[in-house]
């Protein structure tokens, strides 16, 4: 589960103390005497006992989690036996990145459906953000010359991690991260129970653009909740933005050079940087690298900080971000660069 903030892991439960072993006195076996009232008494409660340890034990393995309220009362010994975890699923998710549990679907006919697992392709084109949100951002973004459009991502680029940085509490992970520019987001989301969810998207709404939709939502064995929100950022002011011009194609491996230089002295070490996708459209010339990292949020977002200072003429238009393994996350960025077509 990615945390964008860092968020410092729940404290492990406290190992408790080896079950003190009880080991029966040696000696000859006596022969069975006859029960009396309070020997039989006792009999019966020993089998009530034993009923209700091995009805306990069968759903403890059918939920297959210790719950909350026995977690470091049981031995560790027992747990692991019972092949039991003590995590709940949110953090089963960030420990070992499970598969999600939905399928982000539309609410009508014609919405887009963004598939679980589904290649960075997949995500960032079922996103649809011409389906929500009616052009409004897009239309001012397109009236930009191309040149113009590099400093606006790459400010929004920056804008959407801050954004996400900031209003992620603890408790909260992502299954999928992702932005489209010129500034739409997609995220599916884990809360460990329903406060936290509540007091995530309250923070959210905040501090993104008031269309911001709240579907798929679903409750998990443990409390946990799993839910997407997609909208659109705080918009980059065009009149702060530097005015680029269309790069130079004999300065293409240049930028290239500068962009890589850039990410990797912000611990962002992107692997795809060696393979540009070149096209020659009828004026200008498009360079797109699609490459990917296992860099974290906060390097990640100091990047994205430096990128945007810059004057490297690569925007960012696609991100996205997920699990990958214990405390890991695997980022995908298209970067995108234009040149004159001479």
């Amino acid at each position: 589960m990615i945390k964008s903030n860092l968020m410092p892991s729940r404290p492990k439960a406290a190992i408790p103390p080896k079950g003190i072993k009880v080991k029966a006195k040696p000696g000859r076996a006596r022969k069975p005497e006859k029960s009396s009232g309070p020997l039989s008494s006792v009999t019966n409660i020993f089998y009530i006992l034993v009923v209700f340890l091995i009805a306990g034990v069968l759903y403890l393995q059918f939920l297959g989690v210790v719950p909350a309220f026995l977690r470091g009362v049981i031995p560790p010994a027992v747990v692991e036996f019972l092949g039991l975890s003590e995590e709940s699923a949110a953090k089963q998710i960030q420990r070992e990145a499970g598969l999600a549990q939905l399928t982000a679907h539309g609410t009508k006919v014609g919405d887009p459906s963004v598939p679980i697992n589904g290649t960075v392709e997949e995500v960032v084109k079922t996103m649809r953000p011409d389906i929500y949100f009616k052009d409004k951002q897009i239309i001012t973004y397109k009236e930009q010359a191309l040149s113009n459009r590099i400093p606006y991502q790459k400010q929004a680029f920056h804008i959407m991690l801050t954004t996400f940085y900031k209003a992620t509490p603890d408790g909260i992970g992502y299954l999928d991260l992702a932005y489209q520019a010129p500034n739409f987001y997609f995220a599916r989301v884990i809360a460990q129970d329903s406060r936290t969810r509540g007091s995530y998207l309250q923070q959210l709404r905040t501090k993104v653009q008031q269309d911001m939709i709240v579907k798929d939502s679903a409750t998990i064995r443990d409390g946990s909740i799993e839910f997407s929100v997609l909208g659109s950022i705080a918009q980059p002011s065009f009149s702060e933005l530097k005015t680029m011009h269309l790069m130079q194609p004999s300065r293409i491996k240049s930028e290239i050079m500068a962009l890589r230089t850039l990410a990797i002295s912000h611990q962002v070490r992107l692997t795809g940087w060696e393979k540009p996708i070149e096209e020659k459209l009828e004026n200008y010339r498009r360079v797109v690298l699609k490459t990917a990292t296992d860099a974290d949020y906060p390097s990640l977002l100091n990047f994205a900080e430096a990128l945007q200072k810059s004057d490297i003429a690569f925007g960012v238009q696609q991100f996205v971000s997920r699990p990958a393994g214990a405390e890991k996350m695997q980022s995908a960025i298209e970067f995108v660069l234009y040149a004159s077509a001479k």
